[in-house]
C-alpha cells in the first residue's frame, strides 16, 4: 500500500534514504502521482543496489508496521454521499468533538459547529479492522483544524452554498427542507439567528476559500489549532478502542430535502 510523501517528511532518515535508492537504481519511473500519494517502480531491467536497499530495510519494515495498527474494528461501511453521508458526519463529529478539545478561546466560547467538504474524503472505511493506513488513504493532506469566527450574514452564505452544491459534512449544523426557499437552520439545535455571529471549525484549506467556500476569506478572526484533521481521527479511533468500544454510524437527519 503506497503511503503519503508527508508521512516520509516526519521520517527523515527515510525519506532521505528512498531518494537515495530512486538515484541508485537506474531511470526510475514515476507511474501514479494522484493528491500525495505517489508510487515509484523501478525499471524491471535494471538492478538495485543492494547495500541500499539493506539499508532502508529495517525503516521500511518499521513504516509498515505502524500503518498496519488496527485503531478500532468498525461495525459498518462509511461512505461518502448526498446531502448527507455516514462517512461524512462520522468525520465531521470527530472534528467538532476533538477540535473544541483543543481549541483554547479567549473569550472562554468554543466553536458552535463544524463545517467539511466531501472532496477531502478520499476513500471509504471498510467494515471491520480500520488500521492506520487506511486513515492516511481517507486523509492524505496535511489539513489542519481551523476556528472560523463568521458574521449572521457570512452564515447566511455558508447555509446558501450547502443548499446550492446539495451537501457537505457538517456537525452541529442542521438544515432542513434544503430544496425550499425558507429552509429552516438549526445551530446546537437553535434556529440561526442572522444578527450573531457564529464560530465554525473547518480545516486551514477551506478557510482560505478552498472549495469555492468563499465565505470563509471575509472572516471576522481565524484561530489556528496546531492539530492535523488526520490526527484527530486517529486519536478518536485509538481512544474509543482503549474504551472497549467499536465504530457506530452517528445520528444523522443532519440534512434533508424534506417538505
Amino acid at each position: 500500500m503506497p503511503f503519503p510523501f508527508s508521512y516520509f517528511r516526519k521520517r527523515n532518515c527515510l525519506y532521505s534514504l528512498l531518494f537515495i535508492l530512486a538515484a541508485c537504481s537506474v531511470p526510475a519511473k514515476f507511474i501514479k502521482e494522484e493528491s500525495s500519494l505517489i508510487n515509484i517502480v523501478a525499471n524491471d531491467s535494471n538492478k538495485e543496489d543492494v547495500s541500499v536497499k539493506q539499508l532502508i530495510e529495517p525503516y521500511k519494515e518499521d513504516l509498515e508496521k505502524e500503518m498496519n495498527e488496527v485503531l478500532i474494528i468498525s461495525e459498518t461501511i462509511f461512505e461518502k454521499s448526498q446531502p448527507e453521508g455516514s462517512l461524512g458526519n462520522l468525520v465531521a463529529d470527530i472534528v467538532f468533538e476533538k477540535g473544541n478539545e483543543r481549541y483554547r478561546p479567549d473569550d472562554f466560547r468554543y466553536a458552535d459547529f463544524c463545517l467539511l467538504n466531501n472532496g477531502g474524503l478520499r476513500v471509504s472505511l471498510p467494515k471491520g479492522e480500520i488500521i492506520k493506513g487506511k486513515v492516511f488513504e481517507l486523509m492524505p493532506f496535511e489539513n489542519e483544524i481551523v476556528v472560523v469566527t463568521l458574521s449572521g450574514e457570512k452564515i447566511s452564505e455558508l447555509i446558501q452554498y450547502i443548499k446550492e452544491v446539495g451537501g457537505q459534512p457538517v456537525s452541529g449544523l442542521q438544515i432542513k427542507s434544503m430544496s425550499q426557499p425558507n429552509a429552516q437552520a438549526l445551530i446546537k439545535g437553535v434556529p440561526f439567528d442572522k444578527n450573531k455571529n457564529y464560530k465554525v471549525i473547518t480545516s486551514d484549506y477551506l478557510a482560505t476559500g478552498g472549495d469555492k467556500m468563499e465565505f470563509f476569506k471575509n472572516a471576522i478572526k481565524v484561530e489556528t489549532t496546531g492539530y492535523k484533521i488526520r490526527d484527530a481521527i486517529i486519536d478518536y479511533f485509538t481512544n474509543e478502542n482503549q474504551k472497549g468500544n467499536s465504530l457506530k454510524p452517528h445520528p444523522g437527519g443532519r440534512l434533508t430535502n424534506d417538505q
